[in-house]
């Protein structure tokens, strides 16, 4: 967390400037904390609501048939839980809600003394947004999780939770602060630490000096590598989630632990990077989406809605093409290795191309929502 402590208010020192197009100065918002109580009572709301009406288990997807292979924490499995540990969800869970709790209480404390939205609050609330996005990323990367997460019910919110190939897991929507923030973090410490050095060994006309953006996003990419596959990677081992069909490469192709090398180095990290950028300062103090914020007319009367939406919008715009690159490998035909066998046996089986139905797997089928391929993988080996 402290690596966010030079990244004080958002680019305060700024706002008394011009905007950079020759416009008046941009006013600073006054000192307050009632925006504060505001932003925490919605996300408060939000997530009570959803934990409300969150239940366990398959619910309207249960297969009234299972085979019950193996029982894992009462419920029945197809596998042995990995290293004998039945309780990989609920560790899941205290890590996403634990964490964002973490990241929440530091900055909101910060944001609290100072009575000024600081910049790391603002990245935070916009990495949770992401969750917005989360069903049709579980249903581009055909990514059941296991129903024993706290999930929303099947049919609570049609055409968006729905699109989910088993359910919509609750803690997704904190471990998005999670999974996004801490890695970014990580990355500006070490791209900190590396530029100081790079600073005193070949001086300010260094290429490291002289394009700070493109250094940042290259030390983050090089973060990302081992943060997101290896969280990918751990959850598919643990089961918590499974790609159920994906195409190569893969890792464990075939097996239930499956992973995707296209997805999760590639194409999902792109959100990580564009977190990273929304936590760097220039020489001025002045974030990106700072900046963009104040060029909008609504910045005058809404400052801190409009920069955080400003935020929110930048790793939007990732994963916007992220998802459409999943989309891409999803519509276009190609041939799909199996996740076998399918874990959660007391859960209908995920197959909207019949791939499962074709070697003869057990269990109860469902095409699932959103089923729009244009062509269709035609062998599931």
């Amino acid at each position: 967390m402290a690596i966010a402590q030079s990244s004080t208010h958002s680019g305060a020192r700024a706002l008394r400037t011009s905007d950079g197009a020759g416009r008046p100065p941009v006013p600073e918002p006054a000192p307050s904390r009632a925006w504060l109580v505001v932003a925490f009572g919605v996300f408060g709301s939000l997530l009570g609501y959803m934990l409300a009406i969150s239940e366990t288990g398959p619910g309207a997807l249960r297969d009234p048939n299972p085979i019950g292979t193996v029982m894992t924490d009462g419920y029945p499995r197809a596998n042995e839980p990995w290293l004998g540990f039945d309780h990989w969800p609920q560790l899941w869970e205290t890590i996403g809600f634990g964490g964002a709790a973490i990241l929440l209480a530091v900055y909101g404390t910060k944001s609290w003394r100072a009575r000024r939205m600081h910049n790391g609050l603002v990245v935070t609330f916009a990495a949770g947004g992401m969750y917005a996005f989360d069903p049709i990323y579980n249903w581009l990367g055909y990514f059941p999780t296991d129903p024993r997460l706290m999930h929303l019910p099947h049919g609570t919110i049609p055409f968006w939770s729905d699109l989910a190939p088993t359910f919509e897991p609750v803690f997704f929507f904190p471990l998005y602060m999670v999974w996004l923030m801490c890695p970014a973090l990580v990355a500006h410490a070490v791209w900190k630490r590396v530029r100081a050095r790079n600073l005193v060994r070949k001086g300010p006309d260094s290429w490291m000096q002289r394009h700070p953006l493109w250094s940042l996003l290259i030390v983050c990419k090089l973060v990302t590598l081992v943060t997101d596959f290896g969280g990918f990677r751990l959850g598919t081992q643990t089961e918590v989630f499974i790609f159920s069909q994906a195409p190569g490469p893969l890792i464990a192709g075939g097996d239930t632990s499956q992973a995707q090398l296209l997805w999760e180095p590639l194409l999902f990290p792109l959100t990580v990077l564009a977190t990273s950028l929304l936590l760097y300062h220039d020489k001025d103090g002045m974030t990106i989406h700072g900046r963009a914020a104040r060029r909008l007319r609504t910045f005058r009367r809404l400052p801190r809605l409009t920069e955080f939406a400003v935020a929110w919008s930048v790793i939007a715009l990732a994963y916007t093409v992220a998802l459409i690159g999943m989309g891409t490998l999803r519509v276009t035909g190609q041939t799909d290795k199996v996740a076998k066998p399918w874990p959660y046996e007391d859960t209908q089986v995920y197959d909207p191309d019949g791939l499962y139905e074709k070697l003869g797997a057990p269990g109860l089928k469902r095409e699932g929502d959103g089923n729009l391929n244009i062509r269709r993988p035609t062998d599931g080996r």
